[in-house]
């Protein structure tokens, strides 16, 4: 007889388990009218790596920007347009060699806009011609990356990343 409980207790917890995800509701997927609304910037990074070729040597010059004291507001709207508002400080380091050079600087944006457009399939989302990746995507907010490889005729060429991280207001 215990061992009948057991396995009733057994099978029980199992089941209940397996269907603990049925009462989860409808997952937020990453589509126009989800994107739609205000968001707060709350992240910014990015990093260009370019090599130059100069007598046979190769220079590699590597600038990173980070931003900080974010206070910008991010509007996608229903018509494809996306307006950013406000202010954030870039922290500027310049790496060549040995020798590094920094700089802090505050980026202003006047109701500055931009169209968009989005695609579900390959949870892409483009800004002005660039292309990011979407990540994170939640009722809270989200995550773009963008990586572009440029190499030129002369074989010079640049490494170029970027983060933005967003939250919904």
């Amino acid at each position: 007889m215990n061992f009948k409980k057991l396995i009733f207790l057994f099978t029980l917890a199992l089941a209940t388990i397996s269907c603990s995800s049925d009462d989860d509701g409808p997952s937020y997927k990453y589509k126009k009218e989800n994107l739609t609304g205000t968001y707060s910037l709350t992240s910014f990074k990015s990093k260009d790596v370019k090599t130059e070729n100069l007598n046979g040597f190769n220079v590699v010059t590597t600038t990173t920007l980070v931003g900080d004291t974010f206070g910008v507001n991010v509007v996608f709207d229903q018509n494809n347009i996306v307006t950013l508002d406000g202010t954030y400080r870039i922290n500027k380091t310049v790496k060549q060699g040995e020798q590094t050079n920094t700089e802090t600087y505050i980026v202003v944006l006047n109701n500055e806009s931009s169209g968009y457009s989005v695609n579900e399939t390959t949870s892409e989302l483009t800004i002005d011609g660039d292309t990011y990746k979407v990540s994170n995507f939640n009722i809270n907010g989200f995550t773009l990356n963008l990586a572009e490889t440029t190499t030129e005729p002369n074989g010079n060429n640049s490494v170029y990343t970027e983060e933005l991280k967003f939250s919904k207001q």
